[in-house]
């Protein structure tokens, strides 16, 4: 009796250490950030040519050598668009992505959700680019930055050095999977949803810059010399990993990033979504705080192609 006890002991063991094993889960944002980060710091530190700019897109441009998603209403898409582009959403565009043989062109309004939706793409292995200033820079009734640019917020900013920068703990994911590519898919789509609540009004975070953890997207003497939100950190484009700044963000929420058109920080943003925080982008960026003072990438009202 006592041996057959002792071995009910031992079974017993075995199965909860198995059970425990089991259970046992990943640290799933270290597994897909580690993914996503590869040798290089991955794509969102290394994005290279991926806006293709206003001088560009003139009429010569050969819009046929790609695949045009267009993120439109179905209404302003049937108005007027890019002759051959599909008319998509942010949901269902890896669809039309997964069927094209040709480099990926995504285009919106203003060029803010193209450049969200792009990353999201290029994260899945997609070679896709955005149009500086979306559709805006298609046709002159399309214009949505003119009316949206200003030097309304030029007194409200300051030109102080940046405050030392904050370090959080990294975001925890439970997305129940252990695979980086499966728990990619799963934050792709949460990222997309959140889309609908990332662009805020410069005025809003302005009024109480207090209220948000602040990320200013541009390099040190950029920061300095045009002037930014008071109390907003300064974080140079490329330096978004784990061992550098990614630790800048707040995994609790409240964050806003910001760059001169909104773009390069919407492309971010989508990033960010993904390996878990929760951060929005200013609408059209600093070309709607201090549109004069912008030495390039500002838009070029009126526009003329």
């Amino acid at each position: 009796m006592k041996k057959l006890f002792a071995l009910l002991i031992v079974l017993s063991m075995f199965f909860v250490m198995g059970c425990s094993e089991e259970t046992k889960k990943v640290d799933e944002f270290d597994v897909l950030s580690t993914y996503l980060e590869g040798t290089d710091g991955g794509y969102i530190n290394n994005m290279g040519s991926w806006i293709l700019g206003a001088g560009v897109l003139n009429a010569n441009f050969d819009y046929s050598a790609y695949t045009v998603l267009d993120l439109r209403s179905a209404a302003d898409f049937g108005t007027m668009a890019i002759p051959g582009a599909i008319n998509v959403t942010l949901s269902n565009m890896f669809t039309a992505a997964e069927a094209s043989t040709k480099p990926i062109l995504v285009t919106c309004y203003s060029g803010q959700t193209a450049s969200f939706a792009h990353t999201l793409l290029r994260l899945k292995g997609y070679e896709a680019y955005v149009m500086k200033f979306g559709m805006s820079s298609y046709d002159a009734t399309l214009d949505k930055w003119t009316s949206n640019c200003s030097d309304q917020y030029a007194g409200d900013l300051v030109k102080t050095a940046s405050p030392t920068l904050p370090s959080y703990d990294f975001p925890k994911l439970d997305t129940g999977k252990d695979k980086a590519e499966d728990i990619l898919d799963e934050r792709i789509d949460v990222a997309v949803a959140a889309w609908g609540t990332t662009l805020i009004g410069a005025g809003t975070v302005i009024a109480s810059p207090t209220n948000y953890n602040i990320v200013n997207y541009w390099s040190e003497s950029e920061y300095t010399t045009h002037g930014h939100i008071n109390g907003a950190y300064q974080v140079t484009p490329g330096t978004l990993t784990k061992a550098e700044n990614l630790s800048v963000f707040d995994p609790a929420g409240g964050n806003v990033l910001y760059c001169y058109t909104g773009q390069t920080a919407a492309a971010t943003c989508a990033f960010l979504d993904v390996v878990g925080y929760e951060v929005k982008d200013i609408k059209f960026g600093f070309n709607n705080m201090h549109w004069t003072e912008l030495p390039g990438h500002k838009w070029p009202k009126p526009y003329s192609n």
